[in-house]
């Protein structure tokens, strides 16, 4: 491992301050802590943001809401998702093993990085990883990835099969951006794009 900073961020505008270049929000840290471990991200500071209000499920008439740092066991289990979407407590349970799902967040199963065997690598070229370097798998060990064809930058599926659930169900995510910006909204239709075309560096504008 190598020296990093640790801050808990007790409100969502300390969160929101504390993102600056070089700092990685970690919830439940699943994903994160390993490839920390690989040197595959080396963030100067980490930005604990368990203390936020974002760990809830919210069901009404036709809509469930659910907040980002619920853990991916406790949606996976509630009875009204279980009963009226069994794609997602699928989707969930078949994704992880149960001990990661206890520990896992929602927010950091969409925005999880690639399973790619070369982002993982750091001695192998990998554009998602440092940009401009190129893509080992259009040429290499590809069999589990995306279309190749598609993009000469990065051939790597997107990882969470909470994301596919998720488009099938036409659902609606908001993502909170720095002060000033806005909400950014995106549904199914703009969703797809970012979660089926590899290394999509699409454009969510806010709605």
């Amino acid at each position: 491992m190598f020296p990093f900073r640790y801050l808990k961020a007790t409100d969502e505008q300390a969160a929101l301050r504390a993102a600056a270049a070089g700092a990685r929000y970690i919830a439940g840290g699943t994903t994160l802590v390993d490839l920390m471990r690989e040197t595959v991200e080396r963030p100067d500071s980490l930005v604990d943001i368990n203390a936020l209000p974002y760990r809830w499920i919210d069901v009404r008439p036709g809509m469930i809401r659910v907040g980002s740092l619920v853990r991916m066991s406790d949606l996976a289990a509630h009875p009204v998702v279980r009963q009226q979407v069994p794609v997602i407590s699928q989707a969930l349970e078949l994704s992880a093993s149960a001990q990661l799902r206890n520990m896992a967040s929602i927010g950091g199963n969409l925005l999880q990085r690639p399973r790619c065997l070369y982002f993982r690598d750091v001695s192998a070229a990998c554009n998602r990883r440092a940009p401009g370097t190129g893509c080992s798998a259009i040429d290499g060990c590809n069999r589990s990835q995306a279309i190749l064809g598609t993009s000469r930058h990065c051939s790597a599926t997107h990882p969470s099969d909470l994301a596919v659930a998720l488009v099938a169900l036409d659902a609606v995510v908001v993502s909170r951006g720095p002060p000033g910006s806005g909400d950014l909204r995106w549904r199914s239709s703009s969703a797809s794009q970012v979660t089926l075309r590899t290394a999509s560096t699409t454009s969510i504008r806010a709605s």
